[in-house]
């Protein structure tokens, strides 16, 4: 049983989780090749999202795990979508095209998965954890991760 007061963030992240995996289920998955990466890293990660994460995060003891597991694939997919979203820009770059052409809605949908998670970490830790786990902890990793996509990128072009 969830706790009465993480229900709201935990059921959120839920269906933020589900949805986001069944909009990467419609555009990533190709029944001719199941092993494609392309959906098998984001399906995975989905599931990790929707079953393990709400578990960890409910339980004092697992919840610096599910909470990092939880900011983790947002920052990771995030990376990745706006990667292959600059990657193949839609031709006439119009502020139609940014939303309907890239991934930019599926990115909007995937960050509020970090905000949540902040509120379960300050419901266990109501000043937080110190220099670890706030905004700028996030920050600074974001632009970690975005830096090695980057290079890996350039380099293995």
């Amino acid at each position: 049983m969830i706790k009465k007061e993480l229900r709201l963030p935990i059921f959120s992240i839920i269906l933020l989780s589900f949805s986001g995996w069944l909009t990467h289920s419609r555009w990533h998955f190709d029944p001719t090749n199941p092993a494609n990466a392309l959906f098998l890293v984001p399906y995975l990660s989905g599931l990790l999202s929707i079953i393990l994460v709400p578990i960890l995060l409910n339980y004092r003891n697992t919840f610096v795990v599910g909470y990092l597991i939880n900011g983790v694939t947002a920052v990771v997919g995030t990376i990745g979508m706006a990667t292959l979203s600059l990657t193949k820009l839609p031709s006439p770059l119009t502020i139609t095209s940014i939303f309907t052409g890239t991934m930019l809605t599926s990115i909007l949908l995937l960050l509020p998965k970090l905000l949540l998670g902040q509120m379960v970490l300050l419901h266990y830790h109501p000043h937080g954890m110190g220099r670890l786990f706030n905004a700028f902890w996030w920050t600074r990793h974001f632009v970690y991760l975005s830096v090695v996509f980057a290079l890996g990128h350039f380099i293995w072009r």
